[in-house]
């Protein structure tokens, strides 16, 4: 019912987007509590609503209160072994190892397949980068929201299999500290160490651009109509996260003749197919 009732709440008044994915996993901590910390009961009624977030917040209510994370990440996410889960294994690692990258990445590598160890980088950098670590977990160390010269000196350093990870989250600071300027994060964007490390990044400013204007994606056409060489990655990364958004209920495409710009519309549709 609660979830629902979020569900309603953002559609209701859209303003509450950007922070409704938060706000779910929030739902998630309570839940697995009212459990009695049974993961499967508190997933009985997961809904992916605002992104997953409260299956998210389950799984890493469930991991910092575990004696065995290790091993656990594997059980919890079993036997389906779904993306969703696993994203919220890579919060929950954060919060097992202090906010510690390095070493909650190694515990991503003990997922059973390519797919899910990117699925738990994922997981990782969007709680590393995210604008609600202070405010939900205090504010002593390891709960610090990373400076925009951290974001761009840890991506450089993060291994390659998850380096694409955490370009993709990477601004998420930017627009922390300049809030809806999506034109400053892709120019900060241009500044990343490599093309597929600038093309990722603006691929995660495009989905920005809907997570937090979902009711008004010509805030995003703007945006990637201004985008130069990265016109492209921006209306992919719109696509990306409208189908989250609609929680895979619509196809990124679906996105793509409501921008109110023609020629967009088609790169859109090329990009998102």
């Amino acid at each position: 019912m609660a979830l629902a009732a979020l569900d309603d709440l953002v559609r209701r008044q859209p303003r509450i987007a950007g922070v409704c994915h938060a706000l779910a996993h929030d739902l998630g901590h309570a839940a697995l509590e009212r459990a009695g910390g049974s993961v499967g009961t508190a997933l009985s009624d997961r809904d992916d609503v605002c992104g997953g977030g409260y299956t998210h917040g389950v799984i890493e209510e469930a991991l910092a209160e575990s004696n065995d994370p290790a091993a656990d990440m594997l059980r919890m996410c079993a036997p389906a072994q779904d993306g969703s889960c696993f994203h919220g294994i890579g919060h929950g690692l954060m919060f097992v190892t202090g906010m510690d990258v390095d070493a909650s990445l190694e515990l991503c590598d003990r997922a059973p397949s390519s797919r899910l160890r990117g699925r738990c980088g994922e997981g990782v950098f969007m709680q590393y980068f995210s604008i609600d670590v202070a405010s939900m977990h205090g504010s002593g160390p390891g709960t610090q929201r990373p400076s925009i010269d951290d974001a761009h000196t840890t991506c450089a350093e993060t291994r390659g299999d998850y380096s694409a990870n955490c370009w993709f989250y990477a601004p998420t600071v930017w627009l922390a500290a300049h809030p809806d300027d999506f034109a400053g994060a892709l120019g900060w964007c241009a500044g990343a160490t490599s093309a597929l490390a600038r093309n990722v990044c603006a691929r995660g400013v495009g989905s920005r651009t809907v997570k937090f204007h979902p009711d008004d994606v010509t805030i995003g056409a703007r945006v990637c109509r201004e985008a130069g060489e990265f016109i492209d990655e921006c209306l992919a990364g719109m696509g990306s996260y409208w189908s989250v958004h609609w929680r895979g209920e619509r196809e990124a495409s679906s996105v793509c003749p409501l921008l109110g710009d023609a020629m967009l519309e088609r790169r859109c549709l090329t990009v998102n197919d």
